[in-house]
């Protein structure tokens, strides 16, 4: 029987889309985790959720492994709601000195945490990498949301491609955490990079892989997986 997977994220793994029809999020039905849990029949515990951080998922890990046990595999895909910021307080004082919503070094004590709790409990962590944002997309999004002003949000900013470069950082802190704790790393980022035409693969939020995306990270899982259960 294949190896029960717990994973615990943020809306990429729980499959959440924009609809740019409906100018929305909803669900997609096709996401990554129903796509590899249909391809290999292997159960899956989803505790992703929208907006979670690597902080807030902390103590309901914690407190699930004490509850449940040992359970496998746990996938931790966390950085992208950590490195985004507050906009609505950005746009109200764009000179004052804004943290990200989880600074790097707690996000990093909080990762290490939680793959240390992981190991305690009998089960094997896993870790994932960020697929890329587009910036242009990313600073649209924001600058539509109520009480932002774009010009505010630039001033703070000065150039867009910050947004990326921030989310770059928090996805290499994980990598780094991977590699020092000797945990395995799905490194969805590089496939996604890989692409001719990354703008295909994301929806127009520039932040959530699309129904193509969220294939291309069953994919990056499924070649890894095997590797997992040996």
């Amino acid at each position: 029987m294949s190896t029960a997977i717990s994973i615990w994220g943020d809306s990429i793994m729980r499959g959440v889309i924009f609809d740019p029809v409906k100018k929305r999020y909803t669900f997609l039905r096709d996401s990554a985790v129903e796509l590899f849990s249909r391809r290999f029949s292997v159960p899956i515990t989803n505790h992703s959720r929208f907006g979670c951080t690597a902080t807030r998922a902390f103590s309901p890990l914690v407190k699930s492994l004490e509850s449940d046990g040992a359970s496998g595999l746990i996938l931790l895909e966390f950085g992208g709601n950590d490195c985004d910021y507050d906009w609505k307080e950005v746009s109200r004082d764009p000179l004052k000195k804004h943290q990200s919503n989880t600074p790097i070094e707690k996000f990093e004590e909080s990762m290490r945490g939680m793959i240390r709790a992981i190991r305690a409990a009998g089960s094997r962590p896993v870790t994932m990498s960020l697929p890329p944002i587009h910036a242009e997309r990313y600073f649209d999004a924001i600058s539509s949301l109520a009480e932002v002003i774009p010009s505010r949000i630039m001033e703070f900013l000065h150039d867009k491609q910050v947004i990326y470069r921030r989310q770059e950082l928090y996805s290499s802190r994980v990598c780094r955490i991977a590699e020092e704790m000797d945990v395995p790393l799905v490194d969805v980022r590089t496939k996604f990079l890989e692409l001719d035409r990354l703008d295909d693969y994301l929806c127009m939020d520039g932040i959530h892989p699309n129904e193509k995306g969220q294939a291309l990270i069953q994919e990056e899982f499924a070649s890894r997986y095997r590797k997992f259960e040996e």
